[in-house]
This record gives C-alpha cells, structure tokens and sequence, in this order.
C-alpha cells in the first residue's frame, strides 16, 4: 500500500495578523524562477446557515500562506472578491509575495555608478521592508546602472541580473533571493507510470537562434574611453539550434565586453529553458523532503519522452478542487538555468526503442 500525502490533511492557511483562515476549498498557488514575485488564489464557498458570521478578510494586510506548518508565501492579500446571494457566499482572496511592491511601484531617474547587483537591490528593495539575500556572489561592480523615469522597480532589478547572468526570485519569507538554480536535490523521483499522472511538453525553436550578439556602450572615463567603451560586444552559440540563425541585442544599460557576454549566455539558456520543457502532473504537493519548490532538481523517468536524468523543477503550481490535490511542476534540463555555456547535444542512440527526435 503506498503512502499517504502527508498534505492531504494538511490545511492551507491564510494567516492575516492572529487570524487564521482556513477550509478553503479552491486552491491555486504558484511558485516560479521565472517570476519575481510567488502568488496565490484562494476560494471559499459557504451556506450561510453553516458560516454563522462572515470573518472579512481586506485587501492591502501583510500575510503568509502555509501548507500545514510549512510557509509558502509572505506577501499581501491584493484582492478579495465577495460574491453572495440569500442563501450563501463566496470568497475569493488573492496576493502575492512582498515583492510584488517592486512589480507594481515604479520611481524617478536615479544613479547607481559603481554599485553592485546586491547593492543596487538592497537600496531598492529597502523602503519596502524586503531583504536581499546572495547566493551567487553577485560581487562585481557596475560602471554605470540608472533607474530610468517611471520604470517598475523590479524590471530595473531584473535587468541588472540579467546583465550579470542572474535570476531573482522570492522565497518562503518574502525575501529577494539572487540565483541561478539548483537550490535542492530531491530523493524521489518522477515516473511515468508511477507518481506522474500526466505530461505535456513544450518543445520550440521559434524564439532560439544559433548565435547571440549582444552589443553595448559605456561611458567614457579618463582610463576607459575609445574604442573599448563605444563598442563592447559578447556572444555566445546555441549549437542545439540550425545555422545561421542570428539576432543582435543592443544592451540598454552601460556594459563592457564581459557583461555583453554574460546577457548573450543568458539569453540563450533563456530561451532554451522557455523552448524545451515538460509539465508533469503529481497527485501530492510533496515529497519528503517537504512542498514542491523551484529550484527543486529531481530524476525523471519517462520512456514516452526517452527521459532517464535529473531536471530541474522551474516552477510549481500547487491546486486544489474538486477533483482533490495535485501539483503542476514544469521541469527542464538544469543547464539551462545554470551559468555555462548552452552544451552540445548528445548524439542519438542507436538500435533503441527509445524515442529519438524530442531532444533538449
């Protein structure tokens, strides 16, 4: 007899100040390396003979949702949408982690020469009660970096990363979090057959190009002027992609010959990652090592897909309705998320019954 999901009796819990809502029976929560900020949707429909009095829950309050006594999400409540008649009500409460402040605020011109990406996120980051944490070393300086006029704090944020060859993202407590991937290797796997009760894949070299150019200007300085700051420029191949398939990237930030590299690499595992993927349908939001994240690595076994490899959980979708409990977990090759050089591809197998032609 196999195991029970231990969140199958665990209650999500919409924690607004001491109060704690719960029993709700609709849920959508979404954790990403691919966003900023994490979010939730939580529903609730009720007799209004069985509620007794409505507990009003308002958009705008600080909150945390947990699986059972695991965190998931530290934010605030965006949105909360009643709907009644005589006989009952429904409630729809939606949010989204802290940073969604940093999505939605924008701000005036502002310069950070010389700063760090840690820098330039702390200082950004600070009015809005939001910690930075750096687990890439994020430690070289920029020789000129500007929040433009009116533009939203994390796409300044976001582009800095970029630049450097990073990602952020949200953790449980609602801090920043600079990254590249693997934050957690899981000991069970995925099968098909097995714990996966459904698949669907992307596979698309529509946005991909073979090589990326990424062009860029510094200002000039008394030690760097001339042709080193006005035409810095970095590449980097997709060897997965035909030839030639080109596109130029002009860098809208200050960068010198490293940086435009960096943003070409990323560029390419960028497009990778959004190009090969598989969603995977599981019956638990866990494992036991605890609530499916981002970042999570884990062994797939799909002989449908000739899979047999660790891939890289992108992002989780955690729902509940009617039909019970189960999670959407996007994976994809680790490589892609990672600091290095798009590999070549493997050669195909021969004399197997393995499905050739899929590829990563």
């Amino acid at each position: 007899m196999s195991k029970r999901d231990p969140t199958e009796r665990s209650p999500v819990v919409l924690q607004i100040g001491s109060q704690r809502h719960q029993g709700w029976q609709e849920v959508r929560i979404r954790l990403s390396l691919e966003q900023i900020a994490d979010s939730f949707e939580l529903v609730l429909t009720e007799r209004w003979s069985e509620s007794g009095q409505v507990r009003p829950v308002t958009p705008g309050e600080p909150c945390t949702v947990h699986v059972g006594d695991e965190l998931v999400v530290t934010g605030y409540l965006d949105e909360v949408l009643p709907d009644y008649d005589a006989e009952s009500h429904t409630i729809v409460a939606s949010g989204r982690s802290k940073a969604a402040d940093l999505v939605d605020c924008s701000g005036p011109d502002r310069r950070f020469d010389g700063r760090t990406l840690v820098q330039i996120a702390q200082v950004l980051a600070e009015p809005y009660g939001i910690e930075v944490v750096d687990t890439v070393n994020a430690a070289k300086p920029f020789r000129a970096f500007a929040l433009e006029d009116g533009q939203p704090i994390a796409e300044a944020i976001e582009r800095a990363a970029q630049i450097r060859g990073a990602r952020i993202v949200s953790d449980a407590e609602g801090r920043l979090v600079i990254v590249h991937a693997v934050q957690r290797e899981v000991r069970k796997r995925l099968e098909l057959g097995g714990n996966i009760l459904k698949g669907a894949g992307v596979f698309s070299d529509r946005d991909r190009f073979n090589e990326y150019i990424v062009e860029g200007q510094t200002t000039g300085t008394d030690d760097w002027n001339g042709e080193q700051a006005a035409g810095p420029r970095g590449s980097a191949l997709d060897p997965r992609v035909r030839s030639p398939r080109t596109t130029l990237i002009v860098c809208d930030t200050p960068a010198d010959g490293a940086d435009c590299k960096a943003r070409a690499e990323l560029e390419a595992r960028m497009r990778w990652a959004k190009g090969r993927g598989v969603t995977y349908t599981v019956g638990t939001w866990r494992h036991e090592q605890g609530v499916w994240r981002p970042g999570d690595l884990v062994h797939v076994l799909d002989a449908y897909l000739g899979l047999d490899e660790p891939l890289l959980v992108s992002d989780v979708q955690l729902i509940e309705s009617e039909e019970g409990r189960r999670a959407e977990l996007r994976v994809a090759p680790p490589a892609a998320f990672e600091p290095v050089p798009v590999p070549e591809p493997e050669p195909e197998s021969n004399g197997s019954d393995t499905p050739a032609g899929w590829g990563w």
